[in-house]
């Protein structure tokens, strides 16, 4: 039998991580590390869930609450969280390269672990040869790219930690 998971696709996470880079501008850069943590989030969202939260974070907990359901699909479920992020790896590092290699992210900024846009124009281009991602996907991109993007990566309230998806206690704050 034939099993399909768009996780171990590299044309699939190539458009997924497209998604998120094109909700930034040129001047902007994201984290190699934090973008492989929203993929992640993109493909399983309703791990969005698991996320650590203070309670003074009630307005991420109420998005989530009323944009993504709790449920998950039984055909897509995971035993260990880290395992497969640590799995997505090669995929998510391979995509960033074609990207950077069709110009559409810098590559002097990847080699740095840093996604920044060279081009929006040949990344609209390429957008536009997919269909538009579901309410589910708009949901999850909308919450990393706007509560996600502005949290810290390290430290004791960072992204690392409060997903506990990479090691996150040896990090400077």
């Amino acid at each position: 039998m034939i099993l399909y998971n768009q996780a171990f696709d590299l044309y699939h996470t190539i458009y997924r991580l497209s998604l998120f880079i094109k909700e930034f501008n040129e001047e902007d850069f994201i984290e190699v590390d934090r973008i492989r943590i929203w993929d992640f989030y993109l493909l399983f969202p309703y791990k969005v869930h698991d996320i650590r939260l203070k309670r003074e974070e009630k307005e991420v907990r109420s998005l989530r609450k009323q944009y993504l359901r709790k449920g998950y699909n039984p055909y897509n479920e995971i035993m260990s969280d880290r395992k497969i992020f640590e799995k997505l790896q090669t995929y998510q590092l391979s995509a960033l390269t074609c990207l950077a290699s069709y110009n559409i992210i810098d590559k002097e900024s990847l080699a740095l672990n840093r996604v920044k846009i060279s081009s929006k124009e040949i990344l609209a281009e390429l957008l536009s040869n997919y269909e538009d991602p579901s309410a589910t996907e708009s949901n999850v991109i909308t919450i990393m790219t706007s509560y996600f993007y502005k949290l810290s990566l390290f430290g004791g309230a960072g992204l690392k930690n409060k997903t506990n998806l990479m090691e996150s206690k040896y990090d400077a704050e």
